[in-house]
């Protein structure tokens, strides 16, 4: 504690005082090792507080514009990620069918008609283009046919029934038609004994 009190205040102490504490070797070492500590610690607060060279201040300025820049950068490339995902986030949270993805139509028959091929197209999708020709609405009575896909070829000339025909043929499908609305539902295949 006296150690300590003589590197603060060595006036306090008289000069009896103080050759009388340093006459110690333990003490004289401690005491060096301190005042060295001391004048390191005194040379780093004033290495500090000088101004920066003119080198200095460049660089500085320098990491600044370069902080600044990736800033900019970044907000820029979170833009362009939120313009990107947005409608896909948007599209896949809505219960409506997607639209039918229609290839371009071929030549029909010789009336000028025109027909409709849906490559790998879901049921609902492609249900929704066909019941908006005819006017008529869809129900699905279950959600496992929503999701089947087809290859198809539909003409929008031919009756609605000719349609509703052509995919009853196909296996675990029914459709039905009751006034207004088309009736669609899964089955399954019951084989004869």
């Amino acid at each position: 504690m006296t150690l300590l009190r003589l590197m603060d205040e060595p006036e306090a102490m008289t000069e009896a005082q103080l050759q009388e504490l340093l006459s110690d070797e333990e003490v004289r070492k401690a005491y060096d090792v301190m005042a060295d500590c001391k004048k390191v610690y005194q040379r780093e607060k004033l290495h500090t507080l000088t101004l920066p060279s003119r080198h200095g201040q460049i660089a500085q300025r320098r990491g600044w514009i370069y902080r600044i820049a990736a800033v900019f950068l970044g907000a820029v490339l979170l833009c362009g990620l939120a313009w990107a995902i947005i409608p896909h986030v948007i599209s896949s949270h809505t219960d409506s069918p997607q639209p039918a993805q229609v290839n371009t139509p071929l030549l029909g028959r010789g009336g000028g008609g025109s027909s409709v091929r849906f490559d790998d197209v879901r049921l609902d999708s492609i249900l929704t283009v066909v019941s908006a020709h005819y006017g008529k609405t869809v129900s699905f009575r279950d959600e496992e046919a929503k999701s089947m896909k087809f290859i198809m070829t539909w003409d929008p000339d031919r009756p609605l029934s000719d349609f509703i025909d052509g995919l009853n043929l196909f296996d675990g499908l029914s459709l039905t038609l009751q006034r207004d609305t088309i009736f669609v539902e899964t089955t399954e295949d019951k084989e004869s004994i």
